[in-house]
């Protein structure tokens, strides 16, 4: 392939990526990967990684990013390499592997080049502060992000940032202010036709439709993000919309529909190596098991679940698992 019809390849692919097409890109990426220009190369074995992450193909992705970081230190391409080691890092935060997302992140951070790369990296920092508890952090390191992806006119970037600071507002039950954040966020989505990260605003706002007793909003909110996450191939995204659903579900009292949700969001954890998500619909689980008087299978999904978030340093989660444990007996 000659270096025009491989710089083709990647425009095309990434086109098909942001519009969700994952297929498409990961076609039009692959054919970019036999060009004579190394650099090109690297850049195709990244896009690649960065496809497999937004599929939840988490191994795939950091054998892709690995190929692309070897390429990249072999010939010196520091910027690539940056981007490289902030992917990395997003699939070690999504295992809940911290210790080693922080440390890619910090390669990341001292290897940027412009505000967009420093934004990317400040976000993923406060998605760990996040999990970890630390919700100010997160909160400081979203708001920096927002500053800089407005900075560089990264209207995709602006809204990561919102939809992030729409979690943490949640967290913390600022209700008002996460509606507004997800709002936000949707009207700079919506020109932009990113499928994915619609599904994702559309899947947080559900919670903060059931933390205002919406329940039936939150349950259309969230069966619209499973449908677009199969549409495009995203199951982790398809579990997290199934984990929401199953809550909701509870509240309404259909148990047995909840439980179906739950065990298939559990299982996507699971198998994507996703301990938040599996711990999270297993704890839900166990909830909608007591309801239903499976008090001895509660207990087993609850033990799980703690065990989960010990695993990952969800400090607020393990208090509150120990608790409900204590209150089984």
């Amino acid at each position: 392939m000659t270096g025009s019809s491989a710089s083709d390849a990647i425009r095309t692919g990434e086109a098909s990526e942001l519009a969700g097409e994952f297929l498409d890109a990961t076609a039009a990426y692959q054919s970019a990967l036999t060009d004579a220009d190394p650099l090109v190369v690297a850049e195709a074995h990244f896009r690649l990684g960065r496809v497999a992450w937004k599929q939840g193909r988490y191994d795939d992705a950091i054998e892709q990013y690995r190929a692309a970081r070897g390429l990249a230190v072999q010939h010196g391409a520091d910027e690539l390499r940056g981007r490289v080691e902030n992917g990395l890092g997003v699939v070690h935060n999504e295992r809940g592997e911290f210790e080693q997302a922080r440390a890619t992140f910090a390669v990341a951070l001292e290897l940027a080049g412009d505000d967009n790369q420093r934004a990317r990296v400040l976000l993923n920092l406060g998605v760990i502060a996040n999990v970890e508890g630390d919700l100010e952090g997160a909160r400081k390191h979203y708001l920096r992000s927002r500053v800089m992806f407005e900075r560089a006119a990264n209207r995709r970037g602006e809204a990561l940032a919102l939809h992030n600071l729409g979690a943490v507002y949640a967290d913390e039950s600022l209700w008002d202010e996460a509606e507004e954040s997800y709002r936000i966020c949707l009207e700079l989505l919506e020109p932009l036709g990113d499928r994915q990260m619609i599904a994702k605003v559309l899947l947080n706002r559900s919670e903060v439709s059931c933390a205002r007793g919406r329940f039936d909003d939150a349950i259309a909110s969230c069966d619209m993000a499973i449908s677009i996450a199969a549409e495009i191939g995203d199951e982790v995204d398809r579990g997290e919309a199934l984990r929401w659903k199953g809550y909701a579900l509870i509240r309404v009292g259909q148990h047995a529909a909840a439980q179906k949700a739950l065990i298939e969001a559990a299982r996507i954890g699971a198998r994507a190596q996703v301990k938040m998500l599996e711990a999270e619909a297993s704890r839900d689980l166990a909830a909608s098991l007591i309801e239903t008087g499976d008090v001895p299978g509660a207990r087993k999904r609850l033990q799980r679940a703690l065990a989960l978030f010990e695993a990952v340093g969800a400090q607020r989660e393990i208090a509150e698992a120990r608790e409900f444990l204590a209150h089984l007996g």
